[in-house]
Parts: structure tokens; C-alpha cells; sequence
């Protein structure tokens, strides 16, 4: 089995060079440019490390163990009418270490985690429509598409579109 770590502050160099490799190499499965992200600098990527409402988990190549390979962040809503939920958020995997079971080693790392803070009945995402990898993992990992945003994104003038996903952590409160 493969083991996802959660990431330290000490680890934001490592997070910035794999944040910046998945916002260039696949632009249609990120929200964020390289030049509007905003872990476009060091110090935001420390931040986003230190902020208990937030987590990010990551695989190491096994052959160069500085570099990162998979990464997944989850983040918990603060405000009051939306504290009972989490969601998902840059989950990316460097091409070469693709169909190896990475991606589902870091999302399952983050809806372990989501289960671990207090009230979370819910963790959402977005997945690309042209994702159809991902949406599959997804799907495999028990989300279920809610909705279909047409025109989420914009590339080069071509639209593309979003599916928005969720999965139900907790049978607490009704639907």
C-alpha cells in the first residue's frame, strides 16, 4: 500500500516545485494560472502548511525522496453556515508515476482527514470534465456528481466544464 504523508512547513519548498509543475502541465484541471495562483510564492505555501483548517498530503518519488510526485490538499469551511463541510482541492500526480494508485493514496489520505475534524459530514470537489480519470477515481472512492458547471473554466477561448462532486461522510443530519 502506498503512504501519503501529511506535509509540514519544512515541506513548502518541495509543495511549491509540484504546485507549479501541475498548474503548467495541466491547465485544464486547475482553477488557478501560474500567474494568478496563490501558492505563487514560498510564503503562501508555508501558510497554507500551518493553517490547521487546511491539509495537504503528498507521495515522495521512491528514487529522489525530496522530490514529491502526488499531492492532494483538503481544506474545512469556517464559516458558520458551511462548517459541516470540507473539500478537496489540487490533487495532481507528476505523469510519470500515473496508474500506480497515487492519486487514490493522497484523496483517501484527505477524506481520512476531514473525517478526523469535528462535524464534517461532507467533503466536496470540482473535477474537469475532460478529467475522466479523475472523475472515475472519484466516483471509485464513493463521490457522486451533483451538478455541471458549462463554462467553469476558460483556456485559450475554449470553454470547459466542471463537475461538481460530494460524498457523504456522516448520516447525522438529513439531506
Amino acid at each position: 500500500m502506498i503512504h501519503a504523508s501529511r506535509l509540514a512547513r519544512e515541506d513548502a519548498g518541495a509543495l511549491y516545485l509540484l504546485r507549479r509543475e501541475a498548474i503548467s502541465g495541466e491547465p485544464t484541471a486547475f482553477g488557478s494560472s501560474p500567474a494568478d495562483c496563490r501558492y505563487r510564492e514560498i510564503g503562501a505555501v508555508e501558510e497554507c502548511l500551518a493553517d490547521a483548517n487546511r491539509a495537504v498530503f503528498a507521495i515522495a518519488d521512491p528514487v529522489d525522496p525530496q522530490r514529491l510526485v502526488a499531492m492532494a490538499g483538503i481544506s474545512r469551511e469556517t464559516r458558520d453556515k458551511q462548517r459541516h463541510r470540507a473539500s478537496i482541492w489540487g490533487v495532481y500526480v507528476s505523469p510519470a508515476h500515473r496508474g500506480r494508485g497515487l492519486g487514490r493514496s493522497v484523496v483517501a489520505a484527505c477524506i481520512d482527514h476531514a473525517r478526523t475534524w469535528p462535524n464534517i459530514e461532507w467533503v466536496a470537489l470540482g473535477v474537469s470534465a475532460e478529467g475522466e480519470a479523475a472523475m472515475s477515481l472519484y466516483e471509485s472512492l464513493g463521490f457522486t456528481t451533483w451538478g455541471t458547471e458549462p463554462d467553469a473554466l476558460r483556456i485559450d477561448g475554449a470553454a470547459i466544464a466542471q463537475h461538481h462532486m460530494m460524498l457523504r461522510l456522516s448520516t447525522t443530519t438529513s439531506e
